[in-house]
């Protein structure tokens, strides 16, 4: 007996110290000797619930209650187990068989308030968490419980009260830093977001998308300072099959679609691995065919003013089209593009199941997702199923990376042949560009002079209006170097924040480029936005996410391009633009073909004249701008799935 008693307590030990695997040998090895009692069998089921085997430890600690029916840590445990295989109405229970046992037993009202919020009993679940702040006020794991409560609820500014008060309890809680580093940037307070990841990462590097969100911030305010260091990181989890960088924030890393695929798959994985097996949806047998178009940015943003048309021009005998806005801003484009619909449905505030629930109550045949991995997404929803046909297009230029899109609406310059095999979704060509524009925009009828936007008269004015999370070292080296042989030129660039300004400024004099010869423009209206571009000489394209509205609103306005092809789709659109208005001259290969052409046009008089006459021509760019017969041609596509689907 007293040898039992040294193995058990051998392996209480080891249990004690992380080492669960050796722990659960010893414990295993007492239970084949019939050694049977309570406590064993519950430090069993609790090692195999450390060593996360979830269904070896609910058969121990099913035993252990078995012998003691009062033994509330049993239950416990057992609901924790339970948690995490998600069988959270039965984790419940025996929370509550727990608290029956002990008033007072705060490991439990805390977990029972973790499964009322996985099965959306908000209410519950506050006041399990505010029971556990009575009995233990000072406890940092309630409110950041609490902060990840508020934030499913939408309300972001509790949320990131909850994990500030977390963080005050416990200043090495890494993920509550973690947590309101991605609110911090959801708000654009970026320096904050940025600190509160590096602060967590020095805690626990182990997050998912950790150096992701840390790198992407910072792209946001143009800190270089281990850009490669990050990006070599990033680069080296990415081949192992770690959970890195979110899809859209590796699109400014690189051009390698297949490397796109791997991050897309693994975001979805984590997005889905917890959630029910979807079943299929059955074909509708409607009259007219019911297109549901679904984004978070039905208001003033680039994607609306690109497809608004489309909209507008629908052949309302044909289709039927559904918005489904699930974005927190309305604005007047809000109120203008509402009317183009059959219905409109502000789902903001459903969960993204029951979003797919009301789009399959309205029986649509199409669901078309216009946003993907972009801020306000609710890919979710898709995977839940919103329609028999579920399509991803223009707001996300890559794949998805799962089974739940069936196609991706592209062109043969955006998505070369050569590149199909990078995208989980079955690839559909439009003729031309796959970009839908409209077909007439106003523009400020105010007289705007050089000088209103602070732009010296009788230079060459090259700019990118891109977002600044766009520009990296790589492509400015380029345009300094473009400045450099260009004497008599400047940049005009976007003033996204004042620190972004700041470290570009410090970058180009660090490149010998005077902080003169970089200029900024402010945000403004859409009128005055596109109305300034017609003081662009020559616009500098990004790489390798590089101008998609930006692009078009350059041709538009008269203002030639140039671009760096890569192989990724968000690296070609402008590529498609240019080759759609006849410009395929100003697409180049590398960086050395970028500068040359550059400042061959810069140099060059006749040049540029020749390239303003041709985009003055309205012959040349009008497959651009005809959205009536864009939007056909896009119904022409829906029209073939149906088919196919029938």
């Amino acid at each position: 007996m007293q040898d039992k008693t040294k193995i058990f307590n051998k392996a209480l030990q080891l249990q004690l110290n992380g080492d669960f695997e050796g722990a659960l040998k010893l414990y295993l090895k007492l239970i084949k000797k019939k050694i049977y009692n309570d406590k064993l069998f519950f430090f069993t089921g609790t090692a195999f619930l450390q060593d996360e085997n979830y269904i070896q430890a609910i058969k121990y600690l099913n035993e252990s209650i078995k012998l003691n029916p009062d033994f509330h840590e049993a239950y416990s445990n057992k609901g924790i187990a339970l948690t995490k295989i998600e069988k959270y109405e039965e984790s419940i229970i025996n929370y509550n068989k727990a608290l029956n046992l002990k008033k007072d037993f705060f490991d439990a009202y805390l977990n029972k308030g973790i499964s009322l919020k996985n099965i959306k009993k908000y209410k519950e679940a506050i006041n399990c968490f505010e029971l556990c702040i009575k009995i233990k006020p000072n406890e940092p794991k309630i409110y950041n419980n609490m902060g990840n409560l508020f934030r499913e609820l939408k309300d972001y500014k509790e949320a990131i009260h909850y994990f500030s008060k977390t963080i005050q309890l416990n200043k090495n809680f890494a993920e509550a830093y973690c947590n309101r580093g991605n609110l911090f940037e959801h708000y654009n307070q970026i320096e904050l977001a940025i600190n509160d990841y590096e602060t967590a990462i020095k805690l626990n590097d182990k997050f998912d998308f950790i150096y992701g969100d840390l790198l992407h911030a910072k792209m946001h305010i143009c800190d270089w300072d281990n850009y490669d260091s990050l990006k070599d990181k990033i680069e080296k989890k990415i081949k192992i099959n770690e959970k890195v960088i979110r899809p859209f924030s590796f699109l400014s890393l690189t051009d390698d679609q297949y490397k796109h695929k791997i991050v897309s798959k693994n975001f979805s994985k984590n997005l889905f691995n917890k959630l029910p097996i979807k079943g299929k949806i059955k074909q509708n047998n409607n009259k007219k065919i019911k297109i549901g178009y679904f984004s978070g940015d039905f208001r003033n943003h680039a994607g609306l003013h690109l497809i608004l048309d489309v909209f507008k021009n629908h052949d309302s005998s044909k289709f039927e089209i559904y918005g489904f806005s699930h974005g927190p801003k309305k604005d007047e484009w809000t109120v203008k593009v509402k009317k183009y619909f059959y219905k409109f449905f502000d789902v903001y505030n459903l969960s993204e199941e029951e979003i797919s629930k009301l789009s399959k109550s309205e029986g649509i045949d199409i669901a078309v997702d216009l946003r993907g991995y972009t801020k306000n997404s609710i890919t979710k929803t898709f995977y839940y199923g919103a329609a028999p046909v579920q399509v991803v297009y223009l707001g996300f230029p890559g794949t998805m990376g799962n089974e739940c899109y069936d196609y991706v609406i592209a062109d043969k310059q955006v998505i070369p042949t050569e590149e199909i095999k990078n995208f989980s979704e079955k690839v559909l060509y439009l003729p031309n560009c796959y970009q839908p524009n409209q077909s007439k925009v106003q523009i400020s009828n105010i007289n705007l002079s050089k000088k209103d936007f602070g732009l010296p008269e009788n230079v060459f004015i090259f700019g990118c209006l891109n977002a600044t999370y766009k520009i990296n070292p790589i492509i400015f080296d380029c345009w300094m170097n473009i400045l450099k042989k260009c004497e008599n030129s400047i940049l005009w660039l976007l003033e996204e924040n004042d620190k972004s300004t700041e470290n570009l400024i410090k970058e180009a004099k660090s490149r010998g480029i005077k902080k003169h010869r970089i200029i900024f423009a402010k945000r403004t209206s859409i009128d005055v936005h596109l109305k300034r571009f017609r003081f662009i000489d020559l616009f500098l394209d990004t790489f390798p996410y590089g101008a998609h509205t930006t692009a078009s609103e350059a041709i538009r306005m008269e203002v030639p391009i140039i671009t760096m092809i890569g192989k990724s789709f968000a690296s070609r659109v402008a590529s498609s633009i240019l080759v759609n208005a006849g410009l395929k001259e100003l697409i180049t290969k590398n960086v050395n073909e970028y500068e040359i052409k550059a400042i061959e046009i810069a140099l060059n008089k006749d040049k540029q004249e020749q390239l303003k006459s041709h985009l003055k021509n309205k012959e040349n760019t009008k497959t651009l701008f005809d959205s009536k017969q864009f939007t056909k041609d896009l119904e022409n596509i829906f029209f073939k799935i149906i088919k196919n689907k029938n």
